[in-house]
């Protein structure tokens, strides 16, 4: 009995199986480059809208997507100011160049799920959350109220910043890292100063309602709002927790917490760059970014989590009942994939996205404590984002 002849090989990519098909968009997971590839040819793009129109759920991530870091672009293009360049971590860490929707100087001090970014800009000096699908723009506030300078509003820049719910959302409360100063600056010292502003959606001017006793060891540094708890968690340069609950109705009566941790000590030739807070499997972590040297690049990172301290615990120089927490390190990330970028930082799970190994990416435009640029009084290049990666 004669063999049936072999199947004729498929004479066009619309005639390969669906299920090759879709292994081959699998292999081209960054939705920049598949449509770069829709641009190859007729058949191409024929089976990406088949793909669309009859397996659209099934090719759809089940998982959100993983976010990319945004970085100004080093060069012009045609005299054009530089646009915004966007490491795609789903494109093998490749840059996404000519995106127009980040204004040029901008920097980004924050986002929000639904596609939200937090934008400063110079000239003139503004806050915004600007939705790069939409490009719709919310107003965040540009002066701060003291409640014990009820006279005067001042000036801020926001460092970092965390919202509640959506820009959209009446339910909004925004809570922010800035640096404040009086315009014209009064005769006494010091003329900028680092604090907490918050606000409720709709409001024009931010308030300071952190209690008294704010001492530089609890300047924040990062700040992250926890859904489950609904409140806003600051960590500070000495590694102290401080937590706040909002109150919508009336914002002085905030809840503010303080939680003292022991002190880790210092590593031998490391300085800490930055310090950041994300939320890691329902666990609330601190990643701390280490450089040997303050102007090179970086050279580690150790990651964190809370612990109460065991009341036996003799260390006289810092009793239990004064620092009742301490921070322990991760023997390993795990199968984490962290994101970390101040009031940005995300965690996902490697079994969530396949191929993808654990790590730490970061973002640092490099100036978040260089007044001289922030403020526009510095000759160099402002946020040049030379310090990024894995």
């Amino acid at each position: 009995m004669a063999e049936s002849p072999p199947p004729s090989p498929p004479s066009c990519l619309e005639d390969l199986a669906d299920d090759t098909q879709r292994l081959i968009l699998d292999r081209i997971p960054c939705p920049v480059d598949r449509v770069r590839m829709s641009h190859v040819c007729r058949e191409w793009r024929k089976m990406m809208r088949l793909q669309r129109s009859q397996l659209a759920g099934r090719l759809l991530q089940s998982q959100p997507p993983l976010p990319c870091l945004l970085l100004r672009a080093p060069f012009t293009v045609g005299g054009l100011v530089p646009s915004t360049r966007a490491i795609c971590v789903l494109s093998g860490c490749r840059a996404h160049h000519y995106l127009n929707f980040v204004p040029p100087d901008a920097r980004c001090f924050g986002s929000h799920k639904g596609a939200w970014l937090f934008l400063s800009t110079h000239q003139p000096r503004a806050h915004i959350a600007l939705n790069i699908h939409t490009r719709e723009a919310r107003e965040f506030p540009r002066h701060l109220q003291r409640l014990a300078d009820l006279d005067y509003a001042h000036r801020m820049v926001i460092h970092a910043a965390a919202l509640s719910h959506s820009p959209e959302d009446q339910r909004c409360v925004g809570a922010a890292i800035v640096t404040t100063w009086r315009h014209p600056a009064p005769g006494a010292l010091p003329l900028r100063q680092r604090c907490i502003a918050l606000w409720l959606k709709g409001w024009s001017v931010a308030w300071d309602f952190v209690p008294a006793g704010h001492g530089p060891d609890l300047d924040a540094e990062d700040v992250i709002y926890l859904n489950d708890s609904d409140t806003f968690v600051f960590v500070t340069q000495d590694e102290h927790l401080r937590q706040y609950m909002p109150c919508r109705y009336n914002m002085e009566t905030t809840s503010w917490k303080t939680f003292h941790f022991r002190p880790r000590g210092h590593l031998h030739d490391h300085h800490v760059r930055a310090r950041y807070l994300v939320v890691s499997s329902g666990e609330l972590l601190m990643v701390v970014r280490f450089k040997p040297h303050p102007n090179q690049p970086t050279s580690m990172f150790k990651v964190f989590r809370s612990k109460k301290r065991d009341t036996q615990d003799a260390d006289a120089n810092f009793p239990v009942a004064e620092y009742p927490w301490a921070w322990s390190e991760l023997d390993t990330l795990g199968d984490r994939i962290l994101f970390v970028g101040h009031g940005c930082s995300r965690s996902y799970r490697t079994d969530e996205y396949p191929g993808f190994k654990g790590g730490i990416y970061f973002l640092d435009d490099g100036k978040f404590y260089d007044d001289e640029v922030i403020f526009g009084n510095g000759n160099v290049m402002r946020y040049p984002c030379s310090d990024n990666g894995k």
